[in-house]
């Protein structure tokens, strides 16, 4: 386990996934956003790699501002939110808390930039099997719709040297973790995204040296 968050560590670029050497594409929205678009995404990657994901490993410091959920001003929105935001605390993958009360009220500040970046970067790995395939999606789901939820989130596999991340575009994006990463895997996953109703991919293929 440890191997593993040090070869993601490596791998990405935490400031901007789209700058990591071995970033390989991503698929997201083309058309005006329809409802369950990213229920459509996530079903898809879930039945994708329905028969790996057992093997599949969590990196995340996904977490909820308790200052926020609940906050959009669309009431819909905001019940969502709150009911997908309760139920991934309750199992443990999501922790939340309030920022004013952790980090202060000076948002200018440097001491809260610095700490807001130190939680956004306290990465864990979770177990892929610890958690059912309902909290795993619900997680996949928030972190792409939920106002108020924070840090960062891969689903990796150690077998392929992947990690796709679930983005705020109603899709997912790959990155190849080190030089044994199966590229192959990763391009015909975004190909297949690519005939999604209203969803468009993007395939880039890693520089060499």
């Amino acid at each position: 386990m440890p191997d593993t968050l040090r070869l993601l560590m490596m791998s990405v670029n935490l400031s901007g996934y789209g700058a990591s050497n071995g970033f390989l594409g991503f698929f997201e929205k083309d058309t005006r956003y329809e409802p369950d678009m990213e229920e459509s995404a996530v079903n898809f990657f879930l039945r994708y790699f329905r028969n790996d994901l057992e093997s599949f490993v969590i990196a995340s410091s996904v977490h909820a501002n308790s200052d926020e959920v609940g906050h959009c001003g669309d009431a819909a929105d905001d019940q969502r939110d709150s009911d997908l935001i309760k139920g991934l605390v309750r199992s443990g993958l999501v922790k939340e808390f309030s920022y004013k009360k952790r980090f202060g009220r000076d948002l200018s500040s440097q001491k809260y930039s610095e700490s807001v970046e130190k939680e956004w970067r306290d990465i864990s790995l979770i177990e892929g099997d610890d958690f059912s395939i309902v909290c795993i999606r619900s997680l996949l789901v928030a972190k792409m719709v939920v106002y108020g939820l924070y840090g960062h989130c891969f689903i990796m596999s150690p077998d392929l040297q992947l990690a796709f991340y679930p983005h705020d575009d109603f899709g997912f994006g790959v990155i190849g973790l080190g030089d044994d990463a199966n590229i192959q895997v990763a391009h015909d996953f975004l190909a297949q995204a690519d005939q999604l109703p209203g969803m468009h991919s993007i395939i880039r293929t890693p520089s060499t040296n």
